[in-house]
């Protein structure tokens, strides 16, 4: 079975339910109580001869040209959407095993790579480059502490997003 997710005006998937977590609106996530936002969804991507991916994925349909409070409500996002999964992975909330799709149960943690990718719908590439440096600088202490490559923060556009059979 496949799950798409309409956000922010486009259209993400579809996705096999095994390997898609709609953290946001898991029970999971609601458990949490408020105060803790997460992103849209968790995705895993399998690439040929190379280790399994973990993408973190925030929908916008649009960014403000004034970006601190901006990159730092997404930077909330990912951070808690990536700690969440994490400890929900390696079973440290009740019922995980319920909770979570049977690809994520599989999940080899010391292998995977993480990725945070957001996406805003029609947003100019030019404007791009400024964003993700901001939101780069942003999530600094998470891609430190847990050994993120270079390029594990993303910022694209809905064209970039099909391209990467995100959206349809």
């Amino acid at each position: 079975m496949t799950i798409s997710i309409e956000e922010s005006g486009m259209i993400f998937g579809p996705f096999s339910e095994d390997q898609l977590f709609p953290i946001e609106n898991s029970l999971l996530s609601k458990k949490m109580g408020d105060g803790i936002k997460v992103t849209e969804f968790v995705l895993l991507r399998d690439l040929r001869d190379k280790p399994q991916e973990v993408w973190f994925v925030e929908a916008k349909s649009s960014a403000p040209r004034q970006t601190e409070v901006f990159v730092e409500e997404i930077r909330q996002k990912f951070t808690n959407s990536v700690q969440l999964t994490l400890a929900a992975c390696l079973g440290r909330h009740p019922h995980c095993d319920e909770h979570l799709p049977a690809g994520f149960l599989k999940l080899d943690l010391a292998n995977c790579a993480i990725k945070c990718i957001l996406v805003i719908n029609q947003f100019p590439k030019e404007w791009m480059v400024g964003l993700r440096d901001a939101l780069n600088k942003a999530m600094n202490t998470l891609t430190k502490t847990l050994g993120l490559k270079p390029g594990s923060v993303v910022v694209i556009n809905d064209e970039m997003a099909r391209a990467r059979s995100l959206i349809s």
